[in-house]
């Protein structure tokens, strides 16, 4: 039982610090490059415009309007790049410990 506690309380925090970290990326970004910025939000805006305009008919391609635009695309983006951070930080972290006993 302990075990399955540790790892879903693991999980949440992971997904907790990655979404507060994709914020801090994503507002560093806007204060630092907002050229950058602008550039994948045109990127993310071609990948809504390729998604919600396909050959689906209007009762399935309207949810897609709803859900999926292009700042969500864009934060779905920071969120995996913060979750890969977060993993090659954590796996180095457990290394060190583990190469010191």
């Amino acid at each position: 039982m302990g075990r399955i506690l540790a790892r879903t309380t693991n999980a949440t925090f992971t997904i907790f610090l990655a979404f507060l970290l994709s914020y801090a990326m994503l507002i560093g970004l806007a204060l630092v490059s907002p050229t950058s910025l602008n550039w994948l939000l045109d990127g993310a805006e071609l990948l809504e415009d390729a998604i919600t305009h396909t050959a689906l008919p209007d009762q399935y391609n309207n949810w897609l309007r709803i859900f999926v635009g292009e700042e969500q695309i864009l934060f779905l983006f920071f969120a995996m790049l913060a979750r890969i951070l977060i993993a090659i930080i954590a796996s180095s972290f457990t290394a060190a410990i583990k190469s010191g006993r």
